[in-house]
């Protein structure tokens, strides 16, 4: 299925761009600037109760270094996934940091389960497509991926 291959590749690029400007976003702007502290502070309130622990004890005296690799991180991870290059780890990494994300916003108390599988929604979709990305090994399409040890790059 030579198709498959370009539309893995497709989707790959188009997650490594909006990664890309998601990290951009956060560098330009006011996220590393005391923005991140105030969201994460909010996010505490609302976390799931191991989380906030982590939040209060670990995260928010150390916000502003925090919000420099979670930044930082993003855009490791789509210039990654735009490139082909090690998509795999690209991808294993963005599913954990996205997982970070799902821990602060998925907490439901006192809701019946239908409630957690809807909170965060965004977030657990964005984790499956990474670890689809990184099954169907789609950096060797149009990446770097493909060209590892000497090999010619895939061309589909």
């Amino acid at each position: 299925m030579r198709w498959a291959g370009r539309v893995a590749a497709l989707v790959r690029i188009a997650a490594g761009a909006i990664l890309l400007a998601e990290g951009y976003g956060k560098v330009a702007g006011s996220f590393v600037r005391g923005g991140f502290a105030k969201s994460a502070a909010s996010m505490a309130a609302k976390a799931w109760p191991f989380w906030q622990r982590f939040l209060h004890g670990f995260v928010l005296p150390n916000a502003s270094a925090i919000a420099w690799l979670v930044a930082l991180s993003e855009l490791a991870v789509g210039l990654g996934l735009v490139l082909g290059l090690w998509t795999r780890a690209a991808c294993a990494g963005g599913a954990l940091l996205v997982l970070t994300f799902l821990f602060g916003q998925s907490y439901v108390p006192g809701s019946s389960w239908d409630s957690w599988v809807t909170a965060g929604l965004t977030s657990k979709f964005a984790i499956l497509l990474l670890v689809l990305l990184a099954a169907c090994d789609a950096g060797r399409v149009w990446g770097f991926d493909g060209r590892p040890r000497g090999r010619r790059a895939i061309r589909e």
